[in-house]
């Protein structure tokens, strides 16, 4: 997936670029497209500032492309959404089949918040180990070829 961006500061070997999020893939608009990026429109701000590898020596002001991993938005979606949803439903399922005769809906209302915190702990613990995965492959300057 690509999003094109400026990049703001350097830190170290890292840039931080100001990216565009509701850009999408490109095909989002298109028929078969998936318009994914439609999700986050409502709910996202005009542009986020992402922390990439600058294996190109990019500079503040610079215009670049950022080139991320295919899977990311579907692996992002599923710690974001998929988790929870799974943690509430395991959670009603669970209290419910261990609550006591005649307090089932009690069981299952204690399951669905009780899967739904485990879920969210789960997702906050491992948002670190995403973020390690969602190393950015490189820059690209606009109009030109990517670099490694």
């Amino acid at each position: 997936m690509q999003a094109k961006g400026v990049v703001r500061r350097l830190e170290g070997q890292y840039a931080w670029v100001d990216v565009s999020v509701p850009q999408g893939c490109g095909r989002c608009h298109e028929p078969g497209g998936c318009g994914g990026v439609n999700i986050v429109r409502p709910l996202a701000a005009e542009a986020q500032e992402v922390r990439v590898l600058n294996s190109i020596n990019a500079h503040p002001g610079d215009p670049v492309d950022v080139l991320t991993e295919e899977g990311l938005p579907l692996r992002a979606a599923m710690l974001a959404y998929g988790r929870p949803v799974l943690g509430l439903l395991l959670g009603a399922a669970a209290g419910t089949a261990l609550a006591p005769q005649g307090f089932a809906d009690l069981g299952a209302g204690l399951g669905v918040v009780v899967g739904l915190l485990l879920a969210i702990a789960y997702g906050r613990r491992h948002a670190q180990d995403f973020r390690a995965d969602a190393q950015v492959l490189h820059l690209a300057r606009p109009g030109g070829n990517c670099h490694s």
